[in-house]
């Protein structure tokens, strides 16, 4: 038994320098960043400009955004076009842009940088103030108003934290002049716009407290709390005032109040949360590192937050046919009315590996504001996703920044076509490149 607990307590010890290692290394990521704050921030602002612009105008075009990745822009498009069908308008209002304050501290907006070993990560965690509605004709079917609820913008660069850029084929770092006309290293073309920062995901999921990977106690509670640090104390100072056996069993009666209450309350919303949350998540990241030291949890969620909304937007089986395997069919026709969905919440369940892929299980909560009857309501959706991606994909072969390319020929490869080249025919098979959904249950 003793061996044991040894074994166990060098195991939390091992596991303790490793975390605070990454942490200790995220931190110099972040302080090595900071003169790019201005140029993330200007960046989230441009995101919110074209965004309003886009819901705003009546036409639903190509190209859209110049601020986004492909994936990102491509649930915008599908949103829009869902809307076309319903025959419904968005309108969106910012209400505040987001600022960047030099040199003075704050919560929010709040800057953090990471790398992926390939990728520059930077989130910016700032208060969204904004105002999206719906309409039919001239009336209001649904508005969603924010004001100071907390969200995240994540962006994403081909870019190392000394300020060199690298080549989104090759892993080649270098100057931008060094990109003009591709990499000079491959010899791989492509814009100099592609190497720019985009942003990739927005994570915004309406309840303050409700972190995405799992952990959630509802802003309603916080009242509660306060009631049961009042009446704790109340108890305490009645059984210090009575003296005796009365003032050893009364701080006793307070625990047992604090531990009713935690296991009724906060009990009840952790059932209604991702069961094992983050500590499910750290066990299952161990794993995927023993495999691919820079697996990025960031990059991994943003991207499967992208594919979801597209999924509850598509219209066809085409639509999402690159990051989609499995039969979508039925869900599709379930989705279709879905005129906006958040993604609440993601717990990375297991990981395993075989001879040729890597497999991963999650859990996903989303929140569907559907449009039925003339009518709005919203309902939660809870999903056990299965995910596969090549064995060999230990990091993004293909960024996100860049535009997809065609094994074949080398064209630009759009998801408007369904991933497929539309000069050779040739398929884009993602899996090699990208996590891709082959299990889908709602």
């Amino acid at each position: 038994m003793v061996i044991d607990m040894a074994n166990n307590l060098k195991a939390d010890w091992n596991q303790l320098k490793k975390a605070t290692t990454q942490l200790m290394n995220e931190k110099r990521y972040s302080a090595s960043c900071q003169i790019w704050n201005n140029d993330m921030t200007k960046l989230v602002n441009d995101y919110k400009q074209e965004e309003a612009a886009w819901y705003n105008s009546p036409q639903v075009t190509e190209n859209g955004f110049m601020t986004t990745t492909q994936n990102l822009w491509y649930t915008h498009y599908l949103n829009k076009k869902r809307l076309k069908t319903l025959g419904l308008t968005a309108h969106y209002d910012y209400i505040k842009p987001t600022e960047y304050n030099r040199g003075e501290y704050q919560r929010y907006p709040y800057w953090d940088y990471s790398h992926d070993g390939k990728n520059l990560i930077c989130k910016i965690s700032d208060e969204m103030n904004y105002r999206k509605s719906f309409y039919h004709g001239n009336r209001c079917v649904w508005s969603d108003t924010r004001k100071k609820s907390a969200g995240e913008y994540y962006m994403i660069q081909s870019r190392s934290t000394n300020g060199n850029y690298i080549c989104p084929s090759c892993g080649w770092e270098g100057t931008l002049e060094c990109f003009v006309d591709g990499c000079d290293y491959c010899q791989t073309k492509f814009h100099i716009e592609d190497l720019k920062q985009k942003v990739s995901s927005v994570y915004n999921p309406g309840d303050w407290t409700q972190h995405r990977d799992g952990f959630t106690i509802h802003k309603n509670f916080v009242p509660m709390y306060i009631i049961l640090v009042i009446i704790v104390l109340a108890l305490f100072a009645v059984g210090s005032n009575l003296g005796g056996a009365l003032m050893t069993l009364t701080p006793l009666l307070g625990i047992g109040v604090m531990v009713v209450f935690l296991s009724i309350f906060v009990g009840k919303k952790s059932r209604e949360s991702m069961a094992g949350g983050p500590a499910r998540t750290n066990q299952t990241l161990e794993k995927i590192r023993n495999v691919d030291k820079y697996f990025s949890t960031e990059t991994l969620i943003g991207n499967l937050s992208n594919k979801l909304l597209s999924i509850c937007y598509a219209d066809s089986a085409k639509e999402i046919g690159p990051f989609a395997v499995c039969d979508m069919t039925a869900l599709l026709a379930r989705y279709r009315g879905v005129i906006d969905c958040k993604l609440l919440e993601c717990v990375l369940m297991d990981y395993r590996t075989d001879g040729n892929f890597q497999h991963l299980q999650v859990k996903a909560g989303m929140m569907l504001t559907r449009y039925e009857n003339g009518g709005v309501r919203q309902e939660k959706a809870f999903l056990n996703l299965s995910l596969v991606k090549s064995i060999r994909a230990l990091t993004q072969s293909i960024n996100d920044v860049n535009v997809y390319r065609c094994d074949s020929c080398g064209a630009s490869l759009s998801l408007l076509n369904g991933g497929r080249c539309e000069y050779c025919g040739q398929g884009l098979d993602l899996k090699e490149y990208d996590w891709v959904i082959e299990g889908y249950q709602y």
